[in-house]
C-alpha cells in the first residue's frame, strides 16, 4: 500500500498527454476532452484546470486545433464542432496525393514537392488556417504550455515545438530561439509530429518550414544543414516525457494530476512465420531454372524473328524482286522483324547490365567478411518455395520490429517512469482506448488481484465493482469494442461514416474518461489514510460534488452511450 499522500490541491493543476494514432487518436482525444469540459470542479469545467497539453502524431491534430482555438478565445463547443467537421469530411490521403499531380498548384516553392509537404499544406489550409506558432498566444487561457512532439534524426531525440511562454523549441542539441520558432506554420508542425515512418518521408527542419513570411527561418536554412523530423511517437508515443520534464527542478511534482490519453494497443499478435509453399509448379523453379527458361524463350523469339526476316527476303527473291504489293509487304515484315530482333538484343544487353549494376551495388554494401560467407550459399540452386520464407520472414519481422516491438518498448519505458515512481501516486490517470473492452477489463481485474486488490474501503464504496456486464454493460461494450478495433488512418471511409465510427470514437473517449475519473475520485475520497481527511472541508465537498456528477454521468453512459452527442454537442 502506498504511503504517498494526495496533493494538497487535487484537480488544480492538470497535465494532459494525447498519444499518436491518426484519426482514431484525434477523435478519441477530442471525446476525452469533451468529457473534461462537461465535468465541473469548483464551479467550472475540469478542462479549464488543464495547464499543459503534450501531444504526438494524431493527438497533435486535436492538440493544435484546441490550443489555437483557445488562443483565439473560442468556446470549447466551437472548437469541437470545427474539428469534428474536418475529421468527418477531410480525406487527407486523397487530398495530399492529388496535390502531387503535375497540374496541381504548389503554392510554396521553398518546400520540396513530396507527400509530407503536401499533407502540411492540407493541414495549413483546412485545420490551422495559415496560423503560425506566433499565433499560439496562450497568456489569457487556462493553458500554460502546449507542446507538440516530433523526433529528430540527427541526435535521435525528441524535438519539441511549443508556445513561447513554455520555453525554447527543439531540444538540447538543436535549440531554436522563440522568435525563429514563432515563424513556423502550425500546419508544418502538425505534419512533422504525424509524419509516421513508412507512410512518409521526413520533413526537413528548417528548410521545409520556410515560407514568404519567415525571414528568420530562411536565414537559418541558408546557414545550416537540414535535419529530418518525423513522428513524435518514434521517441515517445504518449508525450509523457515532455510533461515529466516540465518544471522538473521543482522538489515535488508540479502537476496535481497527469492524464495520459492513449489509443495505442498494449497487445501484439504473436509472430507467425511465412508458410512454406508446396514445391509444385512455378514454386519448384530455381534461379538457375528461371535463367535457363528465360534464355530458352529469348532464343525462340530470336529464331521466330530471324525466320520472318529470311522468309520476307526469300519471297521477293523468287520473283527477281519485281515491284509488287506482295513483295513490298514481305520486305516490310522482314525489316520490322529485323528491327525487333536488334531491339531485343539491345534490351537484353541493357537488362543484364542493369541487373549486374544492382547486384554490384547491393553486394558492395555488404562488408567483405559477410560477402565471403554468403558466397557459400548457392542462391541460384534455391527454389522459390525455399527462397520465399527466407525473404518474407525477414521482411515481416523487420516491419513488426519497427511498428510494434520498438513502439511498445518505448511505451513501456515511459509508463514505467510515471507508474513506478511513488511520487506520482494519486497524481496519474491512464485513459486507454481499450479499457472498457471485455478483454482489457478482465485483464485489469486479474492484475489488481495479483497486486493485493484495492483498498478495502475503496472496494466497499466503489460503483465500479461487479462483473463486466454489471460495470460496463452491453450498450457501452458494443460501442467501445468497435472503436478500439478501428485502425490507424488519416481518413474515414464511406463505410466508416455509414457506421458512425467517428461518433463511436468520440463516445469511447468520453465514456472512458468518465470511468477513469470515477475510479480516480473514489481512490482520492475513500483510500485509507491518504490525506483526504486533512484537506479543508470546502475542498472535500468540491471533490465529492465532482464525484457525484461523474457517478451520475457513468450511469447515463451505461444506459445511453451517446447522450453527450444528443444533448449538448449537436452536429450536422
Amino acid at each position: 500500500m502506498s504511503t504517498t499522500k494526495i496533493s494538497s490541491n487535487p484537480l488544480e493543476r492538470i497535465a494532459l498527454s494525447c498519444s499518436g494514432g491518426g484519426y482514431r487518436a484525434a477523435s478519441y482525444h477530442l471525446g476525452a476532452m469533451a468529457y473534461l469540459n462537461r465535468l465541473h470542479y469548483q464551479g467550472k469545467p475540469l478542462l479549464e484546470n488543464v495547464k499543459m497539453i503534450s501531444t504526438v502524431s494524431g493527438g497533435t491534430i486535436t492538440g493544435i486545433v484546441y490550443a489555437l482555438g483557445k488562443a483565439h478565445k473560442e468556446e470549447f463547443e466551437t472548437i469541437y464542432q470545427f474539428l469534428v467537421g474536418q475529421l468527418k469530411h477531410l480525406d487527407l490521403v486523397k487530398a495530399g496525393i492529388s496535390q502531387l499531380n503535375p497540374d496541381a498548384v504548389w503554392a510554396n516553392p521553398a518546400k520540396r514537392k513530396n507527400l509530407i509537404n503536401a499533407f502540411a499544406s492540407q493541414y495549413d489550409t483546412h485545420l490551422t488556417r495559415g496560423a503560425t506558432l506566433a499565433d499560439l498566444d496562450l497568456g489569457s487561457t487556462h493553458l500554460e504550455a502546449a507542446v507538440f512532439n516530433t523526433t529528430e534524426f540527427t541526435n535521435a531525440g525528441d524535438f519539441r515545438f511549443r508556445n513561447k511562454a513554455a520555453g525554447y523549441c527543439g531540444n538540447f542539441y538543436l535549440k531554436v530561439d522563440a522568435a525563429t520558432a514563432a515563424e513556423a506554420k502550425l500546419g508544418d508542425v502538425m505534419a512533422a509530429s504525424s509524419c509516421f515512418p513508412g507512410g512518409f518521408e521526413p520533413i526537413l527542419w528548417p528548410h521545409d518550414f520556410v515560407h514568404d513570411q519567415a525571414p528568420r527561418l530562411k536565414e537559418l536554412a541558408e546557414k545550416n544543414a537540414p535535419t529530418g523530423l518525423m513522428d513524435g511517437g518514434i521517441y515517445d508515443n504518449q508525450g509523457i516525457s515532455s510533461i515529466l520534464n516540465y518544471r522538473k527542478k521543482d522538489p515535488t511534482p508540479y502537476f496535481d494530476l497527469i492524464i495520459v490519453s492513449d489509443v495505442a494497443s498494449p497487445y501484439m499478435d504473436p509472430y507467425q512465420p511465412a508458410p512454406e509453399a508446396a514445391k509444385t509448379g512455378f514454386y519448384k523453379w530455381t534461379l538457375k531454372d528461371l535463367v535457363a527458361k528465360s534464355a530458352s524463350v529469348s532464343n525462340r523469339v530470336s529464331y521466330v524473328l530471324l525466320g520472318i526476316v529470311l522468309l520476307g527476303l526469300l519471297i521477293p527473291a523468287f520473283t527477281q524482286f519485281k515491284p509488287s504489293f506482295v513483295n513490298g509487304l514481305s520486305v516490310g515484315f522482314a525489316a520490322a522483324a529485323l528491327i525487333l530482333w536488334i531491339g531485343k538484343l539491345l534490351a537484353v544487353k541493357r537488362l543484364r547490365s542493369a541487373l549486374n549494376w544492382v547486384i554490384d551495388r547491393l553486394t558492395g554494401k555488404i562488408p567483405g567478411f559477410y560477402r565471403n560467407k554468403l558466397s557459400h550459399l548457392h542462391v541460384e540452386d534455391l527454389s522459390l518455395h525455399r527462397m520465399e520464407p527466407l525473404l518474407l520472414d525477414r521482411l515481416t519481422s523487420l516491419v513488426n520490429l519497427l511498428m510494434n516491438v520498438f513502439l511498445k518498448v518505448v511505451r513501456r519505458l515511459n509508463y514505467n517512469i510515471l507508474y513506478h515512481n511513488p511520487a506520482f501516486d494519486y497524481r496519474r490517470i491512464g485513459n486507454l482506448i481499450k479499457q472498457l473492452t471485455e478483454q482489457d477489463f478482465l485483464n485489469s481485474r486479474t492484475r489488481l488481484k495479483q497486486d493485493g486488490g484495492p483498498d478495502p474501503n475503496v472496494a466497499r464504496h466503489s460503483v465500479l465493482n461487479g462483473t463486466y456486464e454489471e460495470v460496463i454493460g452491453p450498450a457501452l461494450k458494443k460501442v467501445t469494442e468497435e472503436a478500439a478495433g478501428f485502425g490507424t488512418t488519416l481518413w474515414f471511409t464511406d463505410q466508416d461514416v455509414v457506421s458512425d465510427m467517428l461518433d463511436k470514437l468520440l463516445i469511447t473517449g468520453q465514456a472512458t474518461m468518465c470511468y477513469n475519473l470515477v475510479e480516480y475520485l473514489e481512490q482520492l475520497i475513500y483510500t485509507t489514510n491518504n490525506g483526504f481527511a486533512a484537506l479543508p472541508e470546502a475542498q472535500q465537498q468540491a471533490i465529492q460534488q465532482t464525484y457525484e456528477q461523474a457517478k451520475a454521468d457513468w450511469a447515463t453512459f451505461k444506459a445511453t452511450p451517446g447522450f453527450m452527442l444528443q444533448m449538448n454537442l449537436k452536429r450536422e
